[in-house]
């Protein structure tokens, strides 16, 4: 890799990822229809705005998620004639977006390889059984895939929005993770997964790193922190993220309305100190299928309208995530751990480091907070996240936080004097 982009690796202590020796927090926005849909110029406009925002990671997909896109003219395919030929041009110019990406803008891309609609008796295949891809069809468009970006040492995300609940998927699935880490031995591999899946053994030892998702269903918004208690049970331990968290003005799927920037902030902040402490992952309503008034958006009935891509840029969740990733890096936020048991008030998210150097207490809204620890050797920072300034913290003795006036929810972080 270049110097710009340098090769990552996962720390031994399985928590996060390093590259050079430091720790690169995996702050991913989705752009999933990358490769089809914006032109090179649009693609430089959105990686530097995202570059700027203090984004590591873009998560793509390079085949076309049909029941979830905007169908719009001169959309580029990987595939002609119902997978019968490879579309070379397609391949090439997401080669090349690879490279600006990485090399430009020093972006890593998260490259998904196969959705779950392109495999036969999974749930997407059941919308969209038209799109199931022939065996021999998918073993020549993985191979495509290991040799268009294997050099290029993008992270390889496996499967996409699935349960792993099938066999003969779960075996595909196998079958292009062996022929990518033939191919690209150097890269990390993952794999995108649906809300409530449980990752069955044979896949998950064979992955670096967990993504797990949160989704954008009412009824899901628990997944924030009891999820991620699945995977810190494996051993070993790997890097895990919530890499989809509600999306900002995404609807909210059997609710009422659209997710909004503050919804998106709790969830992303339970995600981490409940453990998925590698980073975290936000999607803007518009950008992720790149949406354009030209384009039909498939899912509209109940994701609800998108907003055109360079409004969505716009969003100011985004910032939110800015102010997260600069949180990760100053206080090495991978080190933490969940600990409900040591909150008085179960309402709010409490983690902390084995050593007990580093506490972060995230409170949804203003409220007194009590913690059982000993504070007093520490020292204590704290945030509006509403307004992303400072606040400054009342302690009442070593563990009783009092209520400050912030209209919004609120982070302290205590990391011990040295």
């Amino acid at each position: 890799m270049n110097r710009f982009n340098p090769r990552l690796g996962v720390d031994p202590s399985g928590t996060h990822l390093i590259a050079d020796g430091e720790f690169v927090p995996l702050i991913i926005d989705t752009a999933w229809s990358a490769f089809a849909d914006p032109s090179e110029d649009e693609w430089r406009t959105y990686l530097r705005t995202r570059r700027r925002q203090g984004f590591t990671a873009v998560l793509v997909s390079v085949l076309p998620i049909p029941h979830d896109r905007d169908v719009r003219p001169a959309a580029r395919e990987p595939h002609t004639h119902r997978f019968t030929r490879l579309d070379d041009t397609f391949f090439a110019a997401a080669r090349r977006y690879t490279r600006i990406a990485h090399e430009e803008y020093g972006l890593r891309l998260m490259i998904t390889v196969l959705w779950n609609n392109y495999l036969p008796g999974t749930w997407g295949a059941g919308l969209t059984p038209w799109a199931v891809m022939p065996a021999d069809a998918r073993r020549a468009y993985v191979a495509k895939v290991a040799e268009t970006f294997g050099d290029l040492e993008p992270i390889f995300v496996i499967g996409g929005d699935d349960h792993y609940a099938l066999d003969s998927a779960n075996e595909a699935y196998l079958q292009a993770l062996a022929t990518l880490r033939a191919s690209a031995p150097t890269c990390l591999f993952t794999t995108h997964t649906a809300p409530n899946a449980t990752l069955p053994d044979e896949i998950a030892d064979r992955l670096d790193l967990h993504l797990h998702q949160s989704g954008h269903n009412a009824e899901n918004q628990e997944l924030t922190w009891r999820q991620p208690a699945r995977y810190l049970a494996r051993s070993p331990r790997k890097p895990l993220v919530n890499s989809e968290p509600p999306y900002e003005q995404h609807g909210i799927v059997n609710g009422h309305g659209r997710w909004s920037r503050e919804e998106v902030r709790r969830a992303s902040w339970t995600s981490v100190l409940a453990g998925a402490t590698a980073g975290i992952g936000y999607g803007a309503h518009g950008v992720w299928m790149w949406h354009t008034p030209a384009g039909e958006f498939q899912a509209r009935a109940t994701s609800l309208e998108p907003w055109p891509w360079q409004e969505a840029l716009a969003f100011p969740g985004a910032l939110d995530v800015s102010l997260m990733a600069r949180l990760f890096v100053d206080h090495r936020l991978h080190r933490l751990l969940p600990a409900q048991d040591l909150l008085v008030d179960p309402r709010l998210r409490l983690a902390v480091s084995p050593d007990r150097a580093l506490v972060a207490l995230y409170l949804p809204f203003a409220v007194e907070a009590e913690v059982r620890l000993d504070l007093s050797d520490h020292r204590v920072t704290g945030w509006d996240l509403a307004e992303r300034a400072p606040l400054v913290p009342d302690l009442v003795g070593r563990t009783v936080f009092r209520q400050l006036t912030s209209r919004g929810d609120q982070l302290f972080v205590a990391e011990r004097r040295t």
